[in-house]
């Protein structure tokens, strides 16, 4: 059966590629967040970006607001942190080690649209698609490895869509530095947990090695996804004790609370 192009729903996709997505604390301006959007589809007629403010140590953020729209693919854009901060009304020293998240609509030549929340799993799970619908800008301040590096004994409870409710389930995990400034690689980021509920489905361990970022000591998984390509996410918190605390779970649904005390 033949079939012309012109007869196949073109879908609303955009494609992000990321020159940089970090700024330089000690040359803000410098260091803008620098990309390329494309449309892979030919059928996009505009993209509108929308950015949001993490700050006080990720316990506060804003509501989005409008920064731009992009109507020709590709296209080149940048915008950095002075201008960034003035978007939100805040000065560059009170938007000091904050994080920025955009989160993106694009709209397609009949006015259908499309966002990070009606894209496929299979999307936004795998960074090879590059979605451009959400990705974040974030301050590097040097890091300090002795604060985080070592091997910890952990306890996780939490809980997992397929398997219900769990308690102190226990593992070893080991956290340590990469060639890159202000990230750690994590061992495990479920903590024991995909190896006892997981595991006896698979005869080779699953790999569950995960990313730390540390964006001027606010410590986070960053860039990480599990065997099916579910993203991770997690905030890491380092307690007065020299315990570490992770809150995390995955986007499919596995949640946990991971205590880890370094041995």
């Amino acid at each position: 059966m033949l079939i012309t192009r012109a007869d196949v729903p073109l879908g609303i996709m955009v494609t992000i590629d990321i020159d940089n997505d970090e700024i330089d604390a000690d040359n803000i301006q410098g260091t803008p967040f620098t990309c390329t959007f494309d449309a892979p589809g030919l059928n996009v007629a505009k993209h509108d970006i929308y950015a949001r403010r993490i700050y006080n140590a990720a316990a506060d953020t804003t509501e989005y607001v409008f920064i731009e729209a992009v109507t020709s693919f590709p296209s080149d854009w940048s915008i950095d942190g002075i201008a960034l901060a003035a978007a939100f009304g805040v000065s560059v020293e009170d938007a000091y080690g904050d994080r920025y998240e955009f989160d993106c609509e694009a709209s397609d030549k009949s006015g259908a649209t499309a966002s990070y929340e009606n894209l496929d799993s299979d999307i936004v799970g795998s960074s090879g698609q590059k979605q451009g619908f959400r990705f974040s800008y974030a301050y590097v301040c040097p890091s300090d490895p002795s604060l985080i590096v070592g091997t910890y004994s952990s306890l996780a409870s939490g809980s997992f869509p397929d398997f219900g409710a769990f308690t102190d389930i226990p593992s070893e995990v080991t956290i340590s530095e990469t060639d890159e400034e202000g990230r750690y690689e994590i061992s495990d980021f479920s903590f024991g947990t995909y190896a006892v509920y997981y595991g006896p489905y698979y005869t080779e361990p699953l790999d569950c090695t995960g990313t730390i970022a540390d964006v001027c000591g606010i410590y986070f998984i960053d860039d990480t996804q599990d065997f099916w390509n579910e993203a991770v996410y997690g905030d890491v918190t380092l307690n007065g004790d020299g315990t570490i605390t992770v809150v995390g779970g995955t986007s499919y649904g596995e949640e946990w609370t991971a205590i880890l005390t370094k041995q």
